[in-house]
């Protein structure tokens, strides 16, 4: 396949999944509990409260402008008024980061769980590489942490210094205010815009480095098969050339963050023009200089707290979008669930297994029949070994009989009894498996042996280990079944070097 190709592919996968997004704020909350309901009500007054502070200090003000001129007493003012204020931005800096905190760990824990509790068909659909499951473990959900505790605050406070401002300046001299308002959009909209033009382009940019990242984890695990075929400089390559797109984006990113902040220089018209209609005001209307002057500060200071506010739509249009896709996680019941205990448990189990007329295509290739109408009866206590070239369904088979996935039609019974009657969680603890490839986690031999019976004793783990083959294997390492897993399978070997007799003591279990 080639660049284009997969670029072609990725971005299908990102449009499809685009179309089934919903930009639900409260999906971002759907993991509070009644303390964070408290939290962000205290930080929601906090914010507001914060962002109302600048309207008041600048109305109150300006009546100082028209009575007494003094600024000593306008410092005097500022002074006071600045003692609620700082206990305000308090609350609200405490309470939405500690909600915030509370929330990200909780939909950590529950997404993670979700994630182990799917079946394989969900994975074979829907998963494209594992570095999407840790990116929404990790970056996703680190970001809906950030918008909880800086972004929806400042987007709450800066939303309340607008209508704060807003209502002073009507307050304070409605004429001028009712003609200069509409101005404000001329502030607003180039908001407005590059929150959009920039929510296009990071959705981009983020297609660009996922297919980056694909050819990096490719790489670096099979770091190795890249030495032996001199395959360094044609990874790089291809890797730098799939960066290339991003760069581009990256400078059109760059440019629309220009416009957005050089469009700010509105301000100026917006003064000239407040400067020439309020002198008349003064002439004509007897109004006060210090009241015009007031009143253009606060349309002009409403106006950029708004537009620096709808800043952290992008950001938090990308959190809805993430917490969206990981509460359709938490909230699918899998078709095969390990954790649904209803279902028949046999008392004796003779071993007797027989595929039934069993129809079966992957749910990732519906169209290419594995299995028609395949019939097979395995006696009990029976050895039977199954041959057949690559592709004719071996592996099939024992997936079906794990319960990975279940057949199209016909049935698998155990003992005259269809598998999928039996409950799942008694009747996978009923086999064992080795595969052509074990898979060891980073822990230790003892541990890994664990996961096949979590409450076996210490001679059933030895059990284990001699009826595999492994336990003289094991018990010649230093540490014996404490001896640490490393990563891709292999042993950590702990001896010094003049211990160690021969290399092939230094491969996986």
């Amino acid at each position: 396949m080639t660049m284009a190709d997969e670029r072609k592919s990725v971005k299908e996968v990102e449009n499809s999944g685009v179309k089934k997004k919903k930009w639900w704020i409260r999906s971002i909350f759907m993991h509070a509990d009644g303390v964070d309901k408290c939290l962000m009500a205290a930080g929601f007054i906090g914010s507001v409260t914060d962002g109302t502070i600048a309207p008041l200090i600048i109305y109150l003000t300006g009546r100082l402008f028209n009575n007494i001129g003094g600024s000593n007493s306008a410092d005097m003012l500022t002074r006071n008024i600045r003692q609620p204020y700082t206990k305000s931005s308090f609350s609200e800096g405490v309470c939405w980061a500690r909600t915030s905190e509370r929330q990200a760990t909780r939909v950590r824990s529950r997404y993670l769980k979700a994630v182990q509790r799917q079946d394989v068909g969900y994975f074979d659909l829907n998963v494209t590489s594992t570095s999407e499951i840790v990116t929404s473990v990790s970056n996703d959900t680190l970001l809906i942490q950030e918008v909880i505790s800086e972004k929806i605050p400042f987007l709450i406070a800066r939303c309340a210094t607008f209508i704060g401002t807003d209502i002073v300046a009507f307050l304070m001299l409605w004429r001028l205010a009712l003609v200069i308002f509409p101005f404000v959009l001329l502030l607003v909209i180039p908001g407005l815009i590059y929150g959009k033009i920039l929510l296009s382009l990071a959705r981009k940019s983020r297609m660009e480095y996922n297919l980056a990242s694909t050819i990096a984890e490719q790489a670096i695990p099979s770091i190795r098969t890249v030495h032996a075929f001199f395959g360094e400089n044609n990874t790089s390559m291809k890797f730098s050339k799939a960066l290339q797109e991003s760069v581009k984006l990256g400078l059109k990113q760059g440019l629309a963050r220009g416009l957005a902040i050089g469009s700010n220089g509105i301000t100026h018209f917006i003064w000239a023009f407040i400067t020439y209609y309020g002198s008349r005001l003064v002439m004509y209307h007897e109004a006060r200089g210090g009241t015009v002057f007031v009143v253009g500060t606060c349309i002009a200071i409403g106006g950029q707290q708004l537009g620096s506010g709808l800043s952290t739509l992008k950001p938090l249009f990308e959190a809805c979008s993430d917490a969206e896709r990981i509460n359709e996680v938490i909230k699918r019941a899998p078709k095969i669930d390990l954790e649904n205990m209803e279902g028949e448990i046999l008392e004796n189990v003779r071993g007797e297994v027989e595929f039934k007329g069993v129809e079966f295509a992957y749910p990732s290739r519906p169209e290419n029949m594995v299995f028609k109408d395949f019939c097979l009866k395995i006696p009990a206590g029976k050895t039977v070994a199954l041959v057949g070239s690559s592709g004719w369904g071996k592996s099939t088979m024992i997936s079906l009989l794990q319960r990975f996935y279940d057949p199209l039609g016909g049935d698998i019974v155990l003992d005259g009894v269809p598998i999928n009657k039996l409950q799942l969680k008694w009747f996978r603890s009923q086999m064992g498996l080795v595969c052509q490839e074990p898979t060891l986690f980073a822990t230790t031999i003892k541990e890994n042996i664990l996961f096949g019976k979590e409450d076996a004793e210490m001679e059933e783990i030895i059990s284990a280990a001699k009826a595999s083959n492994a336990h003289n294997f094991i018990s010649q390492l230093p540490h014996g079944y404490e001896t640490q897993v490393g990563e891709r399978d292999s042993i950590v070997w702990w001896a010094k070097p003049e211990n160690c007799h021969s290399k092939s003591h230094n491969k996986s279990t």
